[in-house]
């Protein structure tokens, strides 16, 4: 009675706690029969060692360790009259059960023998329910790959944008300073990143800028389908990564890898990475451990490109560190603390093409991320244990000029920034001394109105800061109530605190406050000049949104069958304040609608957000067809928030911009609810032989509610906002074969066929609509992300100590492994237009060709790899590799101009216009550049970022302990 009074007031206490939070840990569980009589054995002692964990089986001979941290183990079963057994290799992941059944022999003898086996991982999961896949850390250091969103891209269905493109500002988004990940036809932020169970999402974007080294990972799970129930504010994937921890022994590795060797045997592009960790028992505490790990990383040029001509793109760099540290205690035999931190701070350029001749205002880009948690642990018995969590995870971003980066002052001043030069489709006259402005751009003639950003005379016109932070508090309870039901309830909590600050035109700074200087600028959080506030103010205070939830997750299984269901209960409070009559939003209880007076927003055309609850639930069910074929059906319900940055706006930048118009700009709409996808799986899985199994899944998306821009009718103006007006399906199959290591190869086979149609790819791709005042499409189309066939193939050859051709005494291929990575993919849909000028967007307007999205770019094809030698020297290993992106330098074309479908031509140059302006003056008359305005033109046309990565090949050397 004692106990279970004690389980309901920690049940209480946990509700003071969204979930961003996910599984560390998983569960070993199996059954302990006699050899001779196969009947169960009841008392059977089963401990993990280098842990406290353990368990006693039953009368039916079962037994199961719950709350068991991701690792590789060794599990020691003894039992009186029965020889002891040991069994190596236990591989325990994440939100899994490790199934170890074993049969024990009976002994005579007082002092029985130790019987040492080593488990092999099962190729059939059993408790697979969705799709699931699992890279361990022997496979993250054979691969040739950085950074787990590499390993990510690597699995079916995930669409990888390459970094180099180039957005067509019709559907612009933000840059981020990695592949962009689509998986299962979502969009990026749908996709939620967790390291050590913790949250590394950007709360206002959706991305993910954080970075962890190679090294210092354990394990990376991504799940694409059937989510439980303890994961909410997730559509289309989760990323889920487990560092390393510290042991009982000291342990540590050294990394140092770069492509800065023989500069006249191939291309160099300074691209280095030095890394470390060391972990081991923390000195005076016998029951604690530490480790903790850094990387530093710079790179010149950090995403190459295969056109010829093109070497070291200038200004596209990245200079970075991250580190990260865990701590574990044990207070006692049944309480356990667990402390991590981890956090990272890049500067790097974005090479823009259109800034060719203006390379030095290209943006610049500071990204920094920490987290710091904690979670304490406790066992009430064998089959019960709690957890209550805390965190912390602030992220911070500034996006600007490259020269004055974030003096904002800068921006307008003239002798800091580049002059004018000719006036053609790119540049202008200028008069010495003139300070840039929105009137020296426009004054004599039309082709100053089309000025484009990029060359001579062009601030990289844009400032951006962001910084946002969530506190968070969970707890959950978890009990093997019966060996047929693991059941888990936990409630969790966030609080976010978010500031926002953009300036639209920074070069009218000069003007100061009172000169209209600030007037474009949308805020909150910040002063008027990007300066961190505390006011309060309704206009623009800091917003705080929270989120609650609280789930029941019941994992059932019976005679093989296992059912995993659950049902999640979301709530969502945007703690802002909304306008009570958007086609009047200056007046909003006056009869008169079109009242010249009205020009004031004050609070009292405001109220309250709506708060929005969602109840989800989630069913996935196992059946074994036989011991080596199995199928999987789920299906559940799932809500994501909006990103926070669509949700709100600066008051006081919106009273202005609804005077005067603003479609150049979406505000943020609090009216925005959360998004709802349906997902339907079907899986099949059947075991070949002994070293290969077969996967097969198909799986179908209904997604409702996505944001789109879209224009508000409004007095005294309209003006562009945020709806959940976009829908989308996404269908598709998987396959998989997978051989585990057979004669020294291993092999993994996928290969996916997919679909994903919608109204929208990004929540700005109907900006042109918005601008024009045209009702949004109601069709579907292919979305940008929408890659019909994707095959990919890792064969990885790798020998141990001993094997190879021996010379002598010396077997110089021992230790040797090459691990290659084959991918072929096809084209990303564009919709195809009339021939336009495309460089500068300026003289022709463009005109569709064709239906939205109506074709594609061409199919990739790219073999990335990496050959290995490892050296035992005492107890030290050495290892010394070679990591070659791109082994057949292949030029990969992953974007084109949409009027030509060619990477290289926009077609202007030939048409009437086109030829018009090439015979004219600024066509032939060579600038203080020393180019014609044709030959720059068609520099510009030549964009390297349409092109994926060339041959590069990095040298690493790995010392570890």
């Amino acid at each position: 009675m004692k106990r279970n009074l004690g389980l309901v007031v920690l049940l209480l206490l946990f509700w003071v706690a969204t979930s961003s939070w996910a599984a560390v840990t998983g569960k070993i569980t199996g059954v302990m029969t006699d050899a001779q009589t196969e009947k169960p054995i009841v008392g059977v002692t089963i401990s993990v060692e280098g842990t406290s964990l353990g368990a006693i089986t039953d009368a039916d001979g079962r037994y199961t360790i719950l709350n068991v941290p991701v690792n590789t183990y060794v599990l020691k079963i003894s039992s009186v009259g029965y020889s002891t057994l040991e069994v190596a290799n236990v591989a325990v992941s994440a939100d899994l059960a490790t199934y170890q059944s074993h049969s024990l022999t009976p002994t005579t003898t007082e002092l029985s023998e130790t019987i040492r086996v080593t488990a092999e991982t099962p190729l059939v999961i059993k408790d697979k329910v969705a799709s699931i896949n699992i890279i361990k850390r022997d496979e993250i250091l054979a691969m040739p790959t950085r950074g787990f969103e590499e390993l990510v891209s690597l699995q079916n269905s995930v669409v990888r944008i390459n970094p180099n493109i180039t957005t067509q500002p019709r559907g612009g988004r933000e840059s981020i300073n990695s592949a962009e990940l689509n998986i299962r036809g979502g969009r990026p932020s749908e996709v939620a990143y967790y390291v050590d169970g913790f949250s590394q999402q950007d709360p206002l974007s959706g991305t993910s800028t954080a970075n962890i080294s190679n090294n210092a990972i354990k394990e990376v799970t991504v799940i694409s389908g059937g989510f439980p129930a303890e994961y909410g504010h997730v559509s289309s994937g989760i990323v889920n990564v487990i560092s390393n921890s510290g042991s009982d022994e000291y342990h540590g590795t050294v990394e140092l890898v770069t492509d800065n060797y023989f500069e006249d045997l191939h291309k160099v592009f300074d691209q280095n990475y030095y890394s470390a960790d060391f972990g081991g028992p923390i000195p005076g505490l016998e029951k604690g451990h530490f480790f903790v790990s850094g990387e530093r990383r710079y790179l010149k040029d950090r995403n190459p490109t295969s056109l010829d001509g093109f070497y070291v793109l200038p200004n596209n760099s990245l200079d970075g560190w991250s580190y990260q540290g865990k701590l574990d205690y044990e207070f006692g035999p049944n309480t356990k603390l667990l402390l991590g931190a981890n956090g990272s701070v890049d500067e790097w350029r974005e090479y823009l093409h259109s800034y060719a001749f203006n390379i030095e205002h290209t943006p610049y880009y500071k990204d920094e991320n920490l987290g710091v948690n904690g979670k304490i642990t406790h066992t009430f018995n064998e089959n019960t244990f709690a957890n209550i969590s805390g965190a912390f995870y602030q992220t911070k971003r500034f996006r600007g000029d490259g020269v004055h980066k974030e003096d904002l002052y800068a921006y307008g001043r003239p002798g800091g920034n580049p002059r004018f030069d000719r006036t053609n489709l790119f540049w202008q006259n200028d008069t010495s001394g003139t300070a840039i402005t929105t009137d020296t751009l426009t004054t004599d003639g039309v082709v100053r109105t089309y000025i484009t950003g990029g060359d001579e005379g062009h601030v990289y016109d844009d400032y951006y800061k962001r910084n946002s932070w969530y506190v968070g508090l969970k707890g959950d309870i978890t009990s093997q109530i019966h060996d047929m039901h693991t059941v888990k309830f936990g409630f969790d909590y966030e609080r976010h605190t978010l500031r926002y600050y953009r300036a639209l035109f920074p070069v009218e700074s000069y003007n100061g406050i009172d000169g209209g200087g600030f007037i474009d600028v949308d805020r909150y959080g910040f002063t008027y000049d990007g300066h961190r506030s505390d006011d309060e103010s309704w206009e623009n205070d800091t917003k705080n949104p929270i989120n609650g939830a609280f789930y029941l997750q019941d994992r059932f299984e019976w005679n093989g069958m296992i059912v995993s269901a659950g049902l999640r209960f979301d709530y969502y409070d945007y703690k802002t304040e909304r306008l009570k009559n958007n086609e009047q939003p200056l007046n909003p209880d006056s009869a008169d609608v079109t009242d010249p007076n009205a020009t004031i927003l004050d609070p009292t055309d405001l109220e309250p957000s709506k708060t929005y609850t969602k109840l989800s639930p989630r069913l996935g069910i196992s059946f074994p067809i036989s011991d080596r074929t199995q199928i999987h059906v789920n299906y559940g319900k799932f809500f994501q928030r909006p990103n926070l940055l669509r949700l709100y706006v600066g008051y006081d930048f919106y009273e202005k911009m609804i005077n005067r118009g603003g479609f150049y700009y979406a505000f943020g709409n609090p009216n925005l609810e959360p998004e709802k996808t349906t997902q339907y799986e079907f899986g099949f899985t059947h075991q070949l032989s002994d070293v290969a199994v077969f996967n097969f899944q198909a799986f179908y998306k209904d997604v409702t509610g996505l944001m789109q821009v879209y224009n508000q009718p409004a007095f005294p103006k309209s003006f562009a906002s945020y709806r959940n007006s976009d829908y989308s399906t996404i269908k598709g199959l998987e396959f998989q074969i997978v051989m585990r290591r057979t004669n020294n190869i291993r092999m993994d086979l996928k290969y996916s066929l997919s679909y994903a149609n919608g109204t929208g790819s990004y929540a700005n791709t109907q900006s042109n609509v918005a601008w024009v005042n045209a009702n949004e499409p109601k069709q579907t189309a292919p979305l940008s992300f929408d890659q019909r066939h994707s095959l990919l193939g890792v064969i990885d050859f790798r020998t141990t100590k001993g094997e190879g051709p021996k010379f002598g005494d010396y077997y110089p291929f021992e230790n040797f492994g090459v691990n290659a990575v084959i991918q072929a993919a096809s084209g990303t849909p564009y919709s195809p237009q009339t021939v336009f000028n495309e460089i500068t967007m300026a003289s022709t307007s463009p005109t569709p060709d064709g239906p939205r999205n109506s074709k594609y770019t061409p199919w990739t094809f790219n073999v990335d790899m990496k050959v290995e030698r490892s050296f035992d020297i005492n107890k030290y290993k050495v290892a010394a590799y070679f990591l070659v992106k791109n082994v057949f330098n292949r030029d990969n074309v992953y974007s084109v101009y949409e009027s030509t479908g060619d990477p290289d031509n926009t077609g202007w140059l030939n048409t009437d216009a086109g030829q018009s302006w090439v015979n004219g003056t600024d066509g032939t008359e060579a600038d203080a550049t020393g180019f014609t305005g044709a030959e720059k033109y068609e520099i510009k046309s030549n964009n390297p970022q349409n092109y994926g990565t060339p041959r590069t090949i990095l040298a690493g050397l790995r010392f570890s302990f």
